[in-house]
This record gives structure tokens, C-alpha cells and sequence, in this order.
């Protein structure tokens, strides 16, 4: 898991933030609990529609870390939600939450399918003198470029409204 951290890390497509919030740890575990519908995210076999509405995120949740993302909705066609793994650490009423928000593996498989695609295809007619075959390359180019910025968007959109969760947790809280 580290590797892919460092290379996601190296792509740009890892998010670390650490935030500061005035509840109790247990609390707060047991409010993100409420909302977190519990399954393994690597292979489960409840799809996210099938999930009752009150949960929000699907995922796992102990008192001391959490690895959740958002579950889909019925409509949601286009959206890539990002995982979410963040560890807890209390300090005097205050919790500290460390997040480290990357894409899923199934989600970066069609980034490096392509780009190898890519690389084998340019190196089979690299002795020809063919300009055909600037156009397939050139469509793989901005297919990977446009799914690259889509995950990326996502990370920044998932990272915010897992904050906003928190935010309304620690208010609704208090």
C-alpha cells in the first residue's frame, strides 16, 4: 500500500491533510459509524445501490483509524469516489484526524491499461513512416489526460465533502 501511495503521490493524485476537531473520539467514531454502512471495500457483493439510504459512506471504522468512501447513488453514472483512510488521535477534547484520500485501484486500472496500450502500439510501427498512427495515439493522449483530471476533481470533491460531514457532525454534536 505504501508503493501506491508513493505513486499516486508521485502523479498527483494523493490528497494528506490533518484536521483539528473539538468532539470526543469515541464520539466521534460511534457518529461516523451511523452513517458508514460496514463492508470490506476491496470485493464486496452489495452493490452501493443496494445500501439503505440513511448511510452516506460504505466502508470499516474502529476507534482508533477508518478506511470508508462515499457510496453511489442510483443515478451516480459518472462519479469516482476516492477512499478515504484516516487514523484518530485524541489531545484534551480535541480530536486530530489524519486523511490520506486516494483513488481506488479499480479506478486507475483504465490509466495504466491505456498508457501501456499506448506504449505497445508506438513501439510496433515506430520503424514504419506511418502518420496514421499519430490519430489513435493522439485520442489515448487526451482520453488519459481527461480521466486523469476527472480523478484528480474527484479527490479535491470527495476530500471537501467528507470535511463538510465532519463539520455538521461536530455542530450537530454539540
Amino acid at each position: 500500500m505504501k508503493f501506491m501511495n508513493l505513486f499516486f503521490k508521485s502523479i498527483g493524485l494523493y490528497d494528506r491533510s490533518i484536521l483539528n476537531i473539538e468532539i470526543n473520539k469515541s464520539i466521534l467514531a460511534e457518529k461516523l459509524k451511523k452513517i458508514t454502512y460496514t463492508t470490506n471495500l476491496n470485493f464486496s457483493l452489495i452493490s452501493d445501490s443496494a445500501i439503505p439510504t440513511r448511510f452516506e459512506y460504505r466502508g470499516q471504522i474502529s476507534n482508533t483509524h477508518f478506511m470508508i468512501r462515499r457510496r453511489k447513488r442510483f443515478f451516480d453514472i459518472n462519479n469516482i469516489n476516492a477512499i478515504i483512510n484516516g487514523t484518530f488521535s485524541e489531545e484534551i477534547g480535541n480530536t486530530s484526524i489524519t486523511l490520506e484520500i486516494t483513488p481506488s485501484l479499480y479506478h486507475t486500472l483504465p490509466f495504466i491499461v491505456t498508457i501501456i496500450f499506448c506504449l505497445l502500439f508506438g513501439f510496433t510501427f515506430i520503424n514504419e513512416k506511418n502518420i496514421e498512427i499519430i490519430w489513435p495515439l493522439t485520442i489515448a493522449v487526451i482520453t488519459n489526460v481527461g480521466y486523469y483530471l476527472a480523478l484528480k476533481n474527484n479527490i479535491k470533491r470527495n476530500k471537501y465533502d467528507f470535511e463538510r460531514e465532519l463539520n455538521f457532525i461536530v455542530q450537530k454534536g454539540n
